[in-house]
């Protein structure tokens, strides 16, 4: 790797941009991408996976800013001011641009500072025991919200976030994939720095917050506001950061249980920046992972340990929610040796996605996993940040299937 105008012992943290269009379904190769910022200046090309080399760049605590200008013939040019690089991290920041035909702007965008770094707002505060079950039917599952039905909670392929007070109509909706909106949240309102066992314990609360606005139907005609006076922050440019993208693909299934054994509803865990009574206090929760606490151990501390609840406990869903249909996870780890048909489907999706993503060698979908489909699998870890074992589990899986469903919905539309 080449160093950038690097003094000797100065703090740096790494940054990769990743260019595509649809949900990752097809990166944008060839786009000129310049990093600018603390006397950088750093002109890069995206790959076929739509990404640039991994470049370091000088940063302070709590973390520096950076502007990424993004040029790509026949997809315009995109800015982004605020970028965010901490030390000893790995950034990756999205840009998703779609098609422009004729004359086109350049469109410039501002991620807000961090969380952290600005004042906590003031937040109705909600009796977690006092929400009531929905009524659903138990033999029916919703096509796009986790419910109670016949396989049990489910994980949303979507969730629809509103940017704006829940009463300000006119105010964007956003439709994200249910991981990536995990993963800002968590990289907007923790830092990435943190120990990893602070990181499980704060995105476990961020997931079970989520799956329960969701579940309980708290808004109309969308699931979560973006804004922490009411939910929790979320940009949909918001820098992502490696260590807390391998969190989330870990634990994106597990959530709190209620306390209550007679609800179904997920745990509406909700942290604040230090400590309050019956809260996850953020600070404190880094700390005592420094002291050795598992994440299990962390939320102990904070829910029952302080008389609040009689029992915190965390779960699995039942399953996951693709095109609208519940679909059930990986029964087993896939490995050089595994065959059948869950080998056949990864082959057969490992096929559509090296459609878009060219490095991916093509298969034979035969439902034998040789060598041939290790490698291909590798390559697929690589591209997205999963250590690259050659080993479909379920973070493998969940990554793979997700892709492929992305790419299925873009060729619907336009028509490919």
């Amino acid at each position: 790797m080449e160093d950038y105008n690097l003094y000797p012992r100065q703090r740096t943290g790494k940054l990769m941009v990743f260019v595509f269009e649809g949900n990752k379904a097809k990166p944008i190769s060839g786009a000129t991408v310049t990093i600018t910022g603390n006397n950088q200046n750093i002109t890069l090309q995206t790959n076929a996976a739509g990404q640039t080399e991994s470049v370091e760049l000088p940063a302070q605590e709590p973390y520096s800013v950076y502007t990424v200008d993004v040029i790509s013939n026949g997809y315009g040019h995109i800015t982004i001011d605020g970028v965010q690089v901490f030390p000893n991290t790995s950034g990756i920041q999205e840009i998703q641009m779609t098609i422009q035909r004729g004359h086109y702007s350049r469109q410039q965008y501002t991620i807000p500072p961090h969380a952290l770094t600005n004042p906590e707002p003031e937040k109705q505060p909600i009796d977690p025991l006092a929400i009531p079950d929905p009524k659903l039917d138990p033999q029916q599952t919703s096509p796009s919200r986790p419910d109670n039905g016949p396989i049990g909670l489910l994980i949303p392929e979507y969730v629809i976030v509103h940017c704006g007070a829940p009463k300000d109509h006119s105010a964007p909706n956003y439709r994200v994939k249910f991981t990536d909106y995990i993963t800002k949240v968590a990289c907007a309102e923790i830092f990435s720095s943190w120990h990893p066992e602070a990181l499980k314990a704060n995105i476990l609360c961020i997931i079970s917050y989520t799956l329960n606005k969701i579940f309980t139907q708290f808004y109309e005609g969308f699931d979560l506001t973006c804004l922490s006076q009411f939910d929790h922050t979320f940009n949909p440019r918001q820098t992502n950061f490696k260590e807390v993208i391998e969190v989330v693909d870990t634990i994106f299934n597990q959530y709190i249980k209620h306390p209550d054994p007679n609800k179904m509803q997920p745990f509406l865990a909700e942290y604040h920046r230090d400590v309050k009574p019956c809260r996850l206090a953020q600070y404190k929760s880094q700390e005592l992972a420094k002291q050795g606490y598992k994440h299990q151990d962390i939320l102990k501390y904070f829910y029952e340990k302080q008389s609040c609840y009689s029992s915190i406990k965390t779960a699995n869903t039942a399953g996951v929610i693709f095109q609208g249909r519940p679909v059930s996870p990986l029964d087993q780890t896939l490995k050089e040796g595994s065959s059948g048909k869950d080998v056949r489907e990864i082959q057969v999706y490992l096929n559509e996605i090296n459609k878009q993503y060219t490095q991916i060698p093509e298969l034979q979908a035969d439902g034998q996993f040789g060598p041939a489909t290790t490698n291909a699998v590798k390559v697929f870890q690589r591209i997205f940040i999963i250590p690259e074992s050659g080993v479909v589990d379920i973070r493998t899986w969940y990554k793979m299937a997700n892709l492929y469903y992305s790419i299925l919905e873009y060729k619907k539309i336009n028509g490919s």
